[in-house]
Formats: structure tokens, C-alpha cells, sequence
């Protein structure tokens, strides 16, 4: 089956959300301020939400973005713009009687439009496992890509990735990756995630706890890097 459709948004939300830099560093100080704000109405019968967001480290004086998302029958749409420059991004999503969800992307400058990728995702079964199938293509660059995840047990999944780029008369890349993702509650509150990729050695372990104070504390350890601890707070009107 696809997706389930996603709740109805309140009518009026936002938060703000404070973020700190490294907590291990001599001078420890704010390093992000990020908000959004939503508001549901109702867009010639159909429900809308229209939403603004604001990050400071990308855009001090002014808003990020905006957008505009609604859903008219089976189709669910996204029109998104970044104040930062750039062409209005939109954003087309459907689901088939077999429970695949196809996605197109597009970007609109002005009176000309492209569409800049598509994706199919659908969940299979292969040998009584369950299996999260991602195909893409990016016409930018001609670039395709095949994603394939299932769990392993005890919040251990495998992903695949194979990727082809190119064509013409420089022929096709192709590259093919693969990675372990471990995710787990230790306690209400606590949460331990990592992702590695065996072939080259790199990777991340992330320890996150928003049950000792009123923050949300995470611990990052790339493997072969420097810790990072950080803090944000989050609040909701």
C-alpha cells in the first residue's frame, strides 16, 4: 500500500528552535537561530498550507523560504521559493494501485519550466524480507540512481546505492556503494544511530538525549574525526 496521507496541519503553528556550537570548544556560543510558521486554509475547496521558514546562518535578515503544499485528489503538490535566489522549485507527488509513489520535481523561472528529476519509491518483498526500492533519475546531469534498503534485525538496516551518470561520447560512470545504519532507543528519551560504509572506512555514531535536561543534547563521533557535542532548545506557539 502507499504512503498514508499525513494528518491535517493545525491551522496556525510555528516554532523556534535555538541551537548551540560545539559544546566542547573554549568558547562555547549560539550558533543557529531556525523558525517556521504555518497556516492551513482552504485553497478553492481543497486544503493548503502555506509555510515560511527563517535560518540564520543563511539568511540573517530575511526569510529562507516560503512555500505552498496541498493535495488536489490523488496528486500532492509543493511550490517552494528561496529568497535566496533561485527558480520556484515544484514538487508533484502520486501513488499507483500497487503502492508505488512517484515523484517529479521541476523548477519554473519566469515563463519557462523543466523538470529536473523523477523518482519512483515502492516497498517489495524479496525472499520473505521486506525491501524499500528507491528509483530516481536527475536530467540535469543524466544521472540515475537504484536504492535498495531492508533491516537486518535489531535496528540494523543494509542500503544499497548504484549510480550511472553520463552518456554520449563519454560513456557511463557507474559506482556502487554501500553502507550499515544502526538505529536504537536506549531509554524514553535516549537514542544511539550510526551510519558506516565498510568500503572505505568512514562513518558516523550519534548519541542523542533530550530526557537529562530541557535541550536535546547530541554527541557526534565521525570515525576518524573529532567529537562534537551540541545543544538546541525548541519551542512551539
Amino acid at each position: 500500500a502507499g504512503r498514508a496521507a499525513p494528518p491535517a496541519p493545525p491551522p496556525q503553528s510555528g516554532s523556534v528552535e535555538l541551537i548551540s556550537g560545539d559544546l566542547g570548544s573554549k568558547t562555547p556560543s549560539l550558533d543557529n537561530i531556525k523558525g517556521k510558521w504555518s497556516q492551513a486554509f482552504k485553497l478553492l475547496g481543497n486544503a493548503a498550507t502555506v509555510t515560511a521558514e527563517y535560518d540564520r546562518a543563511e539568511n540573517d535578515k530575511f526569510l529562507k523560504s516560503a512555500s505552498l503544499s496541498g493535495a488536489v485528489d490523488k496528486i500532492k503538490y509543493e511550490l517552494a521559493s528561496s529568497f535566496g535566489g533561485g527558480p520556484l522549485e515544484a514538487t508533484l507527488e502520486t501513488s499507483t494501485e500497487d503502492g508505488t509513489t512517484i515523484e517529479v520535481e521541476a523548477e519554473v523561472d519566469g515563463l519557462s519550466s523543466r523538470v529536473t528529476r523523477v523518482t519512483g519509491t515502492r516497498t517489495l518483498s524479496v525472499n520473505e524480507r521486506e525491501c524499500d526500492l528507491e528509483l530516481s533519475h536527475t536530467l540535469g546531469d543524466n544521472e540515475s540512481k537504484l536504492r535498495l534498503s531492508t533491516m537486518l534485525g535489531s535496528g540494523l538496516r543494509a542500503v544499497g546505492l548504484l549510480s550511472s551518470k553520463g552518456g554520449g561520447k563519454g560513456g557511463l560512470d557507474h559506482s556502487l556503494t554501500y553502507e550499515l545504519e544502526y538505529d536504537t532507543q536506549l531509554t524514553e528519551g535516549r537514542t544511539l544511530s550510526a551510519k558506516v560504509s565498510p568500503r572505505d572506512g568512514t562513518g558516523e555514531v550519534e548519541y542523542e538525549d533530550s530526557a537529562t535536561i530541557d535541550a536535546t543534547i547530541a554527541a557526534t563521533f565521525p570515525l576518524g574525526g573529532a567529537p562534537k557535542v551540541t545543544a538546541k532548545r525548541a519551542f512551539s506557539f
